[in-house]
């Protein structure tokens, strides 16, 4: 093939590429959503929540017992939001607003209010692939909800 016959072919590439890209923006993306069972009263922590760090720092290090309720896992796409059933009775809602040039995630999440379908922002958060977010402050049981929302993975 001579070059110019393969610079015959250079627009058709460019306009396949310029098709690809928002395609592969698209992909889902996974992420595991924790809820745990944490209280101020002495008790015992997870072995699986153990060594993350975020849980270790304030606010998180006054609960002196957590237990993980449940653990369910998800796929993100951009700009959709998907629901996750709380155990008392509330809905998480998380959205992957966009997939950040570095590869940061940038995602919103909210909880619903009780008897009302109006979702109020709760936290808007840029993360990194595999590295946890938390919330908290969600009575449950004799304690309170904490939430922990990983998104991508860690390379």
């Amino acid at each position: 093939m001579n070059p110019m016959s393969i610079l015959r072919f250079v627009p058709v590439l460019a306009l396949a590429l310029s098709f690809a890209a928002p395609v592969a923006a698209q992909q889902p993306v996974r992420a595991e959503v924790i809820v745990v069972l944490a209280k101020e009263e002495a008790g015992t922590i997870d072995p699986a929540l153990a060594d993350i760090s975020a849980l270790q720092r304030a606010p998180f290090n006054a609960f002196q017992s957590m237990t993980i309720l449940d653990r369910k896992r998800e796929q993100l796409r951009p700009e959709v939001d998907r629901d996750v059933r709380l155990p008392n009775g509330r809905t998480l809602r998380i959205r992957l607003q966009r997939v950040m040039p570095d590869g940061r995630y940038r995602v919103q999440v909210s909880i619903n209010r009780p008897d009302a379908d109006a979702y109020l922002p709760l936290l808007q958060v840029v993360t990194a692939p595999g590295d946890p977010f938390f919330v908290a402050g969600q009575a449950h049981d004799g304690g309170t909800l904490v939430i922990g929302i990983r998104v991508g993975q860690a390379s």
